[in-house]
């Protein structure tokens, strides 16, 4: 080995010489000037040079080799490149490795190796034969360039691709990948799969009141918990938001993917701890759909697992629904009327009815609840617990209710007008309209444009409605008042039914729920939760009113109780405003 002036051996291949596995080859400094360029550019190139002779011996290695892998050129020469080996590579690699330089061809790839510290690498390398005078190879030469920064910035973005951030769990794009796999494997067994919908309830009040920082730790844990309720060989993924997936795979009958629902219900039972010192509570619904009864595409069983899903929210959270066809069609109808609702406004497709509330002393009507309805022309008439919650859902039903409320004001200041000067007009607020910010704007202005005294209006609201928002709902409703608006409570008995809110709330009247008076013959504890409605409404001098009266035995239990102001089918069902009109006498 020749030593240059800084210490490093001189490097360069001897003139037809073999060098011996100690000595290194070096450039003759006698040579010409392109050999020398060539010596120098090997010598400062930032990529690792390494030649070895056709045994495999190392004769050489450049600086670039020594800074990339951490081994001193006299440490390695006279080696063997498998002292870089990381053990990474099956042999397969390396068989290929060596048919491909012994048919004289160059080898290419991606090389994962190890440094002398220990820590591995990845190297982008090309092995290159050299040919002797006799065209035999005598040696082969490689370069390579330290790709571990970009290798590591692509596993990062293909990780990122397919898997959340958050939790770790696949994403909807692996998610749907790893269904499609798990049906073509189940059709070729003839096995099933299940898909399971789990959304946390209520997540959004967990977001808007601890913060987001409380519900990414929720996630975390919904997601811990979630692994733990399935095998290795399944799948749990997070489809976005609070909404997670988990696909079961060899499934032979219902009751297995059953078992796992309720293994994941139970597994939610046990109190977050997210929040101190009281921790948090979270449930979830789950849907469940099967491969291949619901459905044959991924596409398929996540919407079906996604209906059922929600009709399990709607049964009263907490629980798990199997996919059923009529959600099909349910939801199939959804979508159509959400697509007709959104002009039927413009399209004056919308009608308001009324209903006479009567006080059974008189005999005489004293108000009028107005209703909505809704004509289309493509779906006839639809019942308004169908049109409601879309219009409540897709944000119209503040447009929609500021028109009702005019034409109502309009229809009943003309029956006032014609000889029912004391008429009274009671008018529905929906929770969403309720928390509108121009709510109190909006009934002044069609108050006063109708010309209707403010102390003959009752808006009534649900006691869900109300309480909300308590300090909020306070503000509007004493806003209310000091305009001389009336406040009623509509299906009192199925929401809240707090002393402590009538109490706070300037309330005027109680309505008791349909659903009591309906059962209150039949039903002794119906008929003892409107006892005791009406004992409250009397303790605080508040009206009271009985909804759905449809038969003389239950008008005659609600006046047993001192109930006389009542309104249902016994009396007359909604009527337009010109059928009202030819009802009142004048």
């Amino acid at each position: 080995m020749i030593a240059s002036s800084n210490g490093r051996p001189k490097t360069g291949l001897s003139q037809g010489k073999t060098a011996s596995p100690v000595a290194t080859p070096y450039l003759n400094r006698d040579a010409t000037p392109v050999a020398q360029i060539l010596a120098r550019a090997i010598e400062q190139t930032d990529d690792a040079v390494m030649i070895t002779r056709s045994d495999g011996v190392i004769e050489y290695v450049n600086p670039g080799f020594e800074r990339i892998t951490g081994y001193r050129a006299g440490d390695i020469i006279g080696r063997r490149p498998s002292i870089l080996a990381s053990g990474m590579h099956p042999p397969a690699f390396y068989s290929e490795l060596w048919r491909t330089l012994g048919r004289g061809e160059s080898f290419r790839s991606v090389f994962t190796n190890r440094r002398s510290s220990g820590e591995l690498y990845y190297e982008e390398k090309t092995i290159s034969p050299i040919r002797g005078a006799d065209e035999a190879i005598s040696h082969f030469v490689a370069t390579g360039k330290d790709v571990t920064e970009r290798i590591a910035a692509e596993r990062r973005l293909e990780y990122l691709a397919n898997y959340d951030a958050l939790t770790g769990l696949p994403n909807r794009s692996l998610l749907h990948d790893r269904l499609a796999q798990a049906i073509q494997r189940a059709h070729r067994l003839g096995k099933g799969v299940a898909v399971q919908f789990v959304d946390l309830d209520r997540f959004k009040l967990i977001n808007d009141t601890l913060g987001h920082n409380a519900g990414d730790r929720v996630l975390i844990e919904a997601a811990s918990r979630l692994r733990q309720c399935l095998r290795a060989t399944d799948t749990v993924a997070r489809l976005g938001g609070d909404e997670f997936i988990l696909i079961q795979e060899g499934v032979g009958n219902p009751d297995e993917v059953e078992q796992v629902a309720r293994k994941v219900l139970d597994a939610f039972a046990p109190c977050f701890p997210v929040a101190p010192p009281q921790g948090l509570f979270v449930s979830v619904s789950v849907g469940l759909a099967l491969y291949p009864g619901d459905g044959l595409t991924p596409d398929e069983l996540l919407m079906r697992a996604d209906l059922a899903m929600y009709r399990a929210k709607e049964g009263g959270r907490n629980s798990f629904r199997f996919f059923e066809a009529a959600m099909d069609a349910s939801a199939m109808r959804t979508l159509t009327l959400e697509a007709a609702i959104r002009g039927a406004l413009d399209n004056r497709e919308f009608a308001v009815v009324y209903q006479p509330i009567i006080d059974t002393r008189t005999q005489r009507p004293i108000a009028v609840e107005a209703l909505m309805r809704w004509h289309s022309p493509v779906h006839g008439t639809v019942p308004p617990d169908h049109f409601i919650p879309l219009l409540e859902e897709n944000g119209m039903i503040v447009p929609v209710s500021r028109w009702a409320l005019r034409q109502a004001l309009r229809q009943v200041r003309t029956l006032q007008c014609a000889g029912q000067p004391a008429l009274r007009l009671a008018f529905n607020l929906s929770s969403r309209q309720f928390r509108d910010v121009e709510l109190l704007q909006d009934v002044t202005a069609a108050l006063d444009e109708a010309g209707f005294d403010p102390t003959l209006l009752e808006l009534e609201l649900t006691e869900s409605a109300l309480m909300d928002n308590p300090d909020a709902s306070a503000a509007v409703l004493e806003a209310l008042r000091a305009r001389g608006i009336r406040v009623a409570v509509d299906d009192f008995g199925t929401g809240y039914s707090s002393l402590a809110y009538l109490m706070r709330f300037p309330v005027r009247t109680l309505k008791i729920d349909r659903s009591f008076v309906y059962q209150m013959e039949r039903s002794k504890e119906a008929a003892t939760i409107v006892r005791a409605i009406a004992s409250l409404a009397r303790s605080l001098g508040l009206e009271l009113i009985g909804e759905g009266v449809e038969n003389v035995g239950q008008l005659a239990l609600l006046q047993e109780v001192g109930c006389h102001q009542v309104q249902g089918f016994l009396f007359s069902r909604p009527v337009t405003g010109a059928e009202l009109a030819l009802s009142f006498p004048h």
